[in-house]
């Protein structure tokens, strides 16, 4: 459980992870003789962040085979959120929960991956067994399914217009050595149109965003998408460092939002107007 907890924090796949690796192997192999579900569990974990997909695949199933269990279902969820494969890593959390109904981190898990599966109706599912488990407390998402379906219907989109884009987004980073840092969405509203959701993918700060962008922009461009899929969607690659800094200014507006006082914009174009074409 240790090597596990150690293991499921690591953020990038590098090449000198293979010695850094090296005790964990020895411990899998001799945890295969007393425990082998926990034994192949940690082999399944361990192949995700040597970016073998397929090892990583057969030990995890095995451990499944062996016993099918909260715990044999949530590592497997968890190696398969790491390699991006967010659909297959949704699917393997609710199975999970099926063992666990009220544990709340697998429900925040399935929470935060429902958006990267394109199922956002599964929000409608899974917040109200979060409150329950939560003793009646609202989910800060708790609305969001409501405003994403009215968000794609003002669009004309359904979920299955997103999925393929999601999806394809998915299928880029899995194919690279990275592992996302964080994950969010955010509901962007506009004063003249229909609002949109913006995804927003954490990396390492010593990785190019930009290069990460090109990739998934090159895929993209290949799929037939439903020709208004871009006005309701659209995403971006981080670095770490730029995504908490983001996130600590809309907390810091957030906080002081009853005490700054944001000009009226009529007004503005008002004053606009009379200043026109004044010397100052």
């Amino acid at each position: 459980m240790q090597a596990l907890g150690e293991l499921s924090v690591l953020t990038r796949r590098a090449p000198s992870q293979g010695l850094h690796f090296t005790k964990y192997k020895k411990n899998a192999q001799s945890m295969l003789q007393q425990d082998p579900v926990c034994g192949n569990t940690l082999l399944g974990l361990l192949s995700c962040l040597e970016h073998d997909i397929e090892a990583m695949h057969a030990f995890h199933k095995k451990a499944i085979a062996l016993s099918e269990s909260c715990f044999s279902l949530v590592y497997y969820a968890v190696s398969l959120d790491k390699s991006c494969l967010w659909a297959e890593s949704a699917r393997h959390a609710l199975l999970a929960l099926d063992f666990d109904p009220a544990n709340v981190k697998i429900l925040e898990a399935i929470i935060k991956l429902a958006p990267l599966t394109g199922r956002f109706s599964l929000l409608k599912r899974i917040l109200p067994q979060w409150q329950e488990a939560s003793q009646g407390v609202q989910h800060p998402c708790h609305f969001d399914y409501e405003i994403i379906s009215d968000l794609l219907t003002r669009h004309g989109l359904l979920e299955k217009d997103l999925k393929p884009l999601i999806a394809g987004i998915g299928e880029v980073f899995s194919e690279s050595s990275i592992i996302l840092q964080d994950f969010r969405y955010d509901i962007v509203t506009r004063r003249h149109g229909a609002p949109f959701i913006h995804f927003r993918f954490a990396i390492a700060d010593d990785l190019v965003a930009s290069y990460y962008e090109d990739l998934i922009d090159d895929r993209l461009a290949t799929y037939d998408s439903h020709p208004r899929a871009y006005d309701a969607f659209s995403w971006s690659v981080e670095n770490n460092a730029v995504y908490q800094l983001y996130d600590c200014m809309e907390k810091e507006w957030e906080e002081s939002s009853d005490t700054i006082r944001v000009p009226d914009p009529e007004k503005m174009r008002l004053i606009e107007e009379l200043v026109a074409g004044v010397e100052i």
